[in-house]
């Protein structure tokens, strides 16, 4: 029987309480969290920064259900995951998060729209329901005339569209993105971050994403700092700071 709870609304999207992940043993030890914790509230943006080492990727995987965490307590929509099983984690993953990459990672054989249904056919939605959410998420972030484009035939901005759109189709509660302008150019940067920001006003999308360049940063309302698996800052992008993507002149 499955373990997966319904969302609970007024819970925070995530809830951690002192993580710790610890890799290797002895003198090898390496400990890439270390007791960190953090609450983020539904339909907050993030941003998660920090060097390379930091542990904002040990992080995203451990919030995204890609790893368990060596010690500490986990609560997504006030579920605690602490002790559930390695296929509940699976189910979670593809009903309550959604991911989006610096590597774009579409099938190449696929058009744009079947790349935004191919999540929900394993997740056995019905086809006309799948078509119409695929179509709807594909409109909603600026490439609804591409739909039957091949990827080799989007540029890479555009590409990202796409892998946005199939990331939020399914109705995740959460949104983890990895870089997700590390590839692109300033111009097509700004665009996809530009989604991002709207997702988050007109759906109230919970994102988190990960990220070295303070300028990407600056569009979230949150961000969190790391250095050596611990938080260094936690603090609001005010108004004033924060960056409109629609609202930036290109350089």
């Amino acid at each position: 029987m499955s373990q997966v709870q319904p969302a609970a609304s007024s819970a925070p999207v995530i809830s951690a309480t002192r993580l710790t992940k610890i890799y290797g043993q002895g003198e090898v030890q390496v400990t890439a969290l270390d007791g960190v914790s953090l609450e983020i509230p539904r339909g907050q943006m993030v941003a998660l920064m920090g060097p390379s080492g930091s542990g904002k990727s040990t992080l995203m995987q451990v919030l995204g259900l890609l790893d368990r965490p060596t010690a500490g307590t986990y609560l997504l929509n006030g579920q605690d995951l602490s002790r559930v099983s390695s296929r509940t984690m699976a189910e979670l993953r593809g009903r309550r998060i959604a991911f989006v990459f610096q590597s774009i990672h579409l099938l190449p054989r696929l058009s744009a729209l079947h790349n935004v249904e191919l999540p929900m056919v394993y997740a056995r939605v019905p086809a006309a329901e799948r078509r119409q959410r695929a179509t709807d998420a594909l409109n909603r972030v600026g490439v609804g005339a591409l739909v039957h484009r091949m990827p080799n035939q989007l540029s890479g901005g555009q590409a990202q569209r796409v892998a946005i759109a199939r990331a939020v189709a399914p109705g995740p509660d959460l949104l983890l993105a990895d870089e997700p302008t590390g590839a692109l150019d300033r111009a097509s940067g700004r665009e996809v971050l530009g989604v991002f920001q709207d997702l988050n006003q007109s759906m109230g999308l919970t994102i988190v994403m990960v990220t070295h360049d303070p300028l990407v940063g600056r569009h979230a309302e949150r961000i969190i700092e790391m250095e050596d698996g611990r938080f260094i800052r936690d603090y609001a992008v005010s108004g004033s700071e924060r960056l409109w993507a629609h609202q930036e002149v290109s350089a």
